[in-house]
């Protein structure tokens, strides 16, 4: 195994990770210490309301260790409007519509896409790119995956962080080389209670990303 796919691998298992009135409380296996990261800023991700998270890349792609250039976060239909902030070096464009390939084929779909260019060198490898966002929620509760590809230079690379995390089978590593970013959306009520049926109410909620 090359020193790309080791440090890729070797992540910290903590799963979705929610503040429930100030405390953290981590569910279901899902990586947090590399790849395509989103951190909440603030405040939790609530049913249909608007707040900011970070995107967090942590490193260049996976295979040949080249610097980021292109940063491409898709957000499904089901979000509402999404603002990128912005980043020294970097300009960003958000379009309507997402697009997924399998293969040779190319399928559109209703959503948004925000996609980050460098303006000079790229990012090196072992340097985290932060993006900051701000979206306004899906309006229906539970785990939603944001896909999010990278691409580098010098070698040229892509990377698509895309693949849901699963308990591991033969075949099935756990967690995938490439997990997907994904994000808890709360109701309201869940996330001002502490209650210990709170947190089993939001383990069942945020266990399948929709």
């Amino acid at each position: 195994m090359s020193y790309r796919h080791l440090l890729a691998r070797t992540t910290l298992i903590v799963g979705f990770v929610v503040s429930v009135n100030g405390s953290l409380l981590a569910m279901s296996s899902l990586p947090a210490g590399a790849h395509a990261i989103v951190e909440l800023q603030k405040s939790n991700a609530i049913v249909g309301k608007t707040s900011a998270m970070t995107l967090e890349v942590q490193h260049g792609c996976i295979n040949g260790g080249g610097g980021t250039v292109k940063v491409v976060a898709q957000f499904g239909s089901a979000f509402g409007n999404v603002t990128a902030g912005s980043v020294p070096g970097w300009t960003a464009v958000v379009t309507t519509g997402t697009t997924t390939a399998s293969g040779t084929t190319t399928t559109a779909a209703n959503g948004r896409t925000v996609t980050w260019s460098t303006t000079g060198a790229a990012q090196p490898f072992k340097t985290p790119l932060f993006l900051p966002l701000t979206v306004r929620w899906p309006k229906r509760a539970g785990a939603y995956g944001i896909t999010v590809s990278q691409t580098c230079s010098n070698p040229s690379e892509e990377t698509v962080w895309s693949t849901p995390t699963q308990a591991a089978t033969l075949g099935v590593p756990s967690p995938p080389l490439t997990p997907l970013a994904t994000v808890c959306v709360l109701p309201a009520r869940l996330a001002t209670s502490s209650t210990a049926q709170t947190k089993r109410a939001i383990t069942q909620l945020c266990a399948t990303v929709r």
